[in-house]
């Protein structure tokens, strides 16, 4: 997914002269592209993320359009508050773009593991979230990111590209990949590729799932949500804390908007750092994240057995 969003950063610059590339010493053999043909607008702040988002923020206060690009282990976490005051509080127009979300540095291990990185970015005032599901997503997500007057911030996985059913991206709204009246599966950002596994493998049993991707974590669409919740099963599938994720907030709009469910279930990392040092895939298997094994969860769950 990094060539689409180096793709997406040239072509963004290509057209707008303000537009800019910040790095905190992250993505050396991704933006050596940009820096050659934009040296001008080309900073690297060292490996300080504070610095990265603080001077970001200053450059959207004089006019510019800054995009700050640094690792999803780090940057939301080590750069929280000056997200929170220098661009949230103020409202300002930067693009905040990390690579690694949730388990995707996989063998690197917890140090380098972002699965709180939903929960900090959903919790700030003013800032549109989005997980991107493929590299077409990115892109898209990028260019409106440029257009904003607000924050954004894109977290894109650290592995290739999946190839998804072709499908239109709205910010905001849920992507149907399918439907299918046992169950409704919505998965967030690059999940979605292990929930429609998962849904082929079910449809080969007689289950029949519904899929939707879910690229827009911040603002979640309700009405949507609640429509698609309407099979009666829901499951949501996510590579961060199930203990923070969107998967609450999925719950409570449904509760809210009262729906009338025979079971829920959220599937996501548990509540611990990972022990042995493993890479993405087997992480994914480990938690039950992979498309194996959420069609045999879900395949219980429908059953009654789980």
């Amino acid at each position: 997914m990094r060539n689409a969003f180096l793709q997406a950063m040239l072509e963004g610059a290509a057209a707008d002269e303000r537009v800019s590339l910040l790095m905190a010493e992250t993505g050396f053999s991704v933006v050596e592209p940009f820096q050659q043909r934009f040296p001008d607008r080309f900073y690297n702040t060292g490996i300080a993320e504070q610095d990265l988002v603080s001077v970001a923020a200053g450059m959207a206060l004089g006019g510019l359009r800054p995009v700050a690009y640094s690792m999803s282990a780090f940057l939301p976490s080590r750069g929280f508050e000056q997200i929170k005051i220098d661009v949230c509080y103020q409202d300002l127009p930067v693009v905040l773009v990390s690579t690694g979300t949730g388990l995707s540095y996989g063998n690197l291990g917890a140090t380098h593991h972002a699965a709180e990185e939903s929960a900090l970015m959903r919790a700030l005032p003013n800032l549109t979230v989005f997980f991107p599901a493929c590299g077409e997503e990115l892109g898209e997500m990028f260019r409106y990111g440029l257009k904003s007057e607000h924050p954004t911030y894109i977290s894109m996985p650290k592995t290739a590209s999946p190839k998804l059913p072709e499908h239109q991206f709205v910010p905001g709204r849920p992507v149907c990949y399918r439907t299918g009246a046992d169950g409704t599966i919505f998965a967030v950002g690059h999940s979605a590729a292990e929930a429609l596994r998962a849904a082929e493998q079910l449809e080969r049993q007689g289950v029949h799932m519904s899929v939707y991707g879910l690229h827009t974590l911040k603002p979640l669409d309700a009405g949507e949500i609640c429509t698609a919740a309407n099979t009666g099963r829901v499951f949501v599938v996510e590579e961060q804390q199930r203990s923070a994720g969107v998967g609450g907030d999925i719950a409570r709009i449904l509760l809210e908007g009262g729906a009338q469910l025979k079971t829920f279930r959220s599937f996501a990392v548990p509540d611990q750092f990972a022990g042995p040092v493993l890479s993405w895939q087997e992480q994914a298997e480990e938690y039950g994240l992979s498309g194996g094994r959420l069609a045999q969860s879900i395949l219980d769950a429908v059953k009654g057995t789980a």
